[in-house]
């Protein structure tokens, strides 16, 4: 395992990433970090701050972007639920999970449920892709972007289109409502059949993991194995 001064460098992901984040087209606001607890996520990634998932690691809490619909893991703040470690079971404290990643590590999440993961041989190949565990589907599918073009995506891209299903109106406020470690629980669920427009949809503050497990178990019980 490497030390700290190993994946430290000169030429850190950073700078290029907070560049892009003071001109991105959505509301990007990066959470701070406690700078012990940054290392110590950096170590447990055991990857260089030259990486931009280094760089987001060591630097942020996390990010918060398009008014916390979308949250970006990092090294952990109140206002998120869990970091890099504890979703993925890296460090002391892990979060209480019922189905623990495998073969992928989780770096976001959004309000509906949704979870980007980045590829580490769970989805039939090497490529360290970026794939979208998706509420409607239950089933994990591949952005074809790496981890710095899904930040870029995440910053820049046409959120309120790509979330158009899952959005209600009002949902800034509610979301500004919620609790550092919750989502958004709404039914009927997104996956059934008797799912329908967001707006006539009941919506509930739910734990972020608790929704994740929820998922999780459902996705097992309807999709055939890989």
């Amino acid at each position: 395992m490497k030390k700290l001064e190993e994946l430290l460098s000169d030429d850190s992901a950073w700078p290029s990433l907070l560049e892009a984040a003071q001109r991105a087209e959505n509301e990007v606001r990066i959470l701070g970090a406690d700078r012990r607890r940054a290392e110590e996520t950096l170590v447990g990634l055991q990857t260089s701050d030259r990486t931009t998932l280094g760089a987001v690691a060591l630097n942020s809490g996390g990010l918060w972007i398009d008014r916390g619909w979308l949250k970006v893991l990092g090294c952990g703040h109140d206002s998120i639920a869990g970091d890099l470690r504890s979703w993925n079971g890296l460090g002391p404290d892990p979060l209480d999970l019922e189905f623990e990643p495998e073969g992928y590590v989780i770096a976001a999440y959004d309000v509906a449920g949704g979870f980007f993961a980045i590829n580490n041989g769970a989805f039939n190949d090497r490529t360290p892709n970026v794939y979208y565990f998706a509420p409607d589907t239950l089933e994990w599918e591949d952005t074809e972007k790496g981890y710095t073009d899904f930040l870029a995506w995440a910053m820049d891209g046409d959120l309120e289109q790509y979330y158009a299903t899952f959005r209600w109106k009002g949902w800034q406020d509610d979301i500004r409502a919620l609790q550092g470690g919750q989502g958004m629980s709404i039914v009927p669920f997104p996956w059934s059949k008797e799912s329908r427009d967001a707006n006539k949809a009941v919506r509930t503050p739910i734990a972020m993991t608790e929704l994740w497990d929820r998922q999780q178990e459902m996705s097992r019980q309807t999709t055939k194995p890989r």
